[in-house]
């Protein structure tokens, strides 16, 4: 599949900075006017994928552009939104941040009404999460991974990484 995000910075195009590590970008398809999208550089499809000061930088750099986009593009507010996953609406095969500017009545809904759960299902959910993430980290725990767009579910069950087949369903 084709990233839209690497062949952004293999033409040098709309790049507002880049270094070793991150790339902020305009990309042409956006939600509101003004819309940042800050990427790393290598590709990553998930964000789990991404090694810790990685994602940090990613992470202090929508910050600023968010700040920037405030001083320099007079917005109201701003969304900052991360689609990890075929279920979470990613469509482009490469971990990103959108950095979303916002103004009242832009008619962009992205608000939710949340719905109350049952007592057993919090419960469960509770002790599934808080057993989980005693755990060490993917992070902690093993080497950088990179998945090459070449790699396939087969290639990685023979190395026995269950963490990446099971996170293969999110990549788009």
């Amino acid at each position: 599949m084709k990233c839209e995000y690497c062949d952004l910075l293999d033409k040098n195009e709309d790049i507002i900075h880049a270094d070793d590590d991150i790339v902020i970008a305009v990309k042409d398809k956006v939600t509101t006017s003004g819309q940042i999208t800050v990427y790393p550089r290598k590709h990553y499809p998930i964000m789990e994928m991404v090694p810790e000061d990685i994602l940090n930088k990613c992470v202090s750099a929508a910050k600023n552009v968010s700040i920037a986009v405030f001083e320099s593009l007079g917005a109201q507010g701003t969304n900052i939104l991360v689609r990890n996953g075929l279920s979470a609406g990613q469509s482009v095969p490469h971990f990103g941040i959108e950095v979303i500017p916002r103004r009242e009545e832009d008619k962009l809904n992205l608000e939710w009404q949340g719905k109350q759960i049952m007592e057993d299902e919090m419960e469960m959910t509770f002790q599934a999460l808080e057993e989980d993430l005693k755990k060490p980290s993917i992070a902690e725990s093993k080497e950088e991974i990179v998945v090459d767009e070449g790699e396939t579910e087969a290639t990685l069950e023979k190395e026995g990484d269950n963490y990446l087949l099971k996170s293969l369903k999110r990549i788009p």
